[in-house]
């Protein structure tokens, strides 16, 4: 007598794991574009640690989604869920923190831009998992 595990929908994982390899890829290289541009401006190194984790988090949890697995489906839809939650408060204080642009700069997207599509693109990676966590 050997123990049973349901399937996950294909199509919902499917989905649901490319979006989020996707924004991690995203994040990794907004990150990396991000650590040269304040480096060539200000000198400044960045830690990669908290980013380096939080993408390796989204990796390894869109791996599990993959499976199709009903344990580890869903431990994989929840973990996505909270790196996109811990990624929209990085981008949150990012934003906040950001300087108010003048009319004298004239670059595209200004201060503010980058860390807005943050937000933007890690409630979206959020939504998604805790859409499909629900329909699962």
């Amino acid at each position: 007598m050997g123990v049973r595990s349901r399937a996950l929908d294909q199509s919902i994982c499917l989905s649901v794991a490319q979006e989020e390899l996707a924004f991690a890829v995203a994040v990794a290289a907004e990150t990396f574009l991000s650590a040269r541009k304040k480096k060539e401006l200000t000198g400044e190194d960045t830690n990669f640690f908290q980013p380096a984790v939080i993408v390796g988090v989204i990796a390894v949890s869109s791996g599990l989604v993959y499976t199709r697995n009903d344990l580890l489906g869903r431990v994989g839809l929840l973990f996505n869920s909270i790196a996109a939650f811990a990624v929209i408060g990085s981008y949150s204080k990012r934003f906040l923190e950001a300087p108010e642009s003048s009319n004298e700069e004239n670059e595209f997207p200004g201060p503010k831009g980058t860390p807005a599509f943050g937000i933007f693109m890690s409630l979206m990676a959020f939504l998604a998992s805790t859409q499909a966590l629900t329909r699962v």
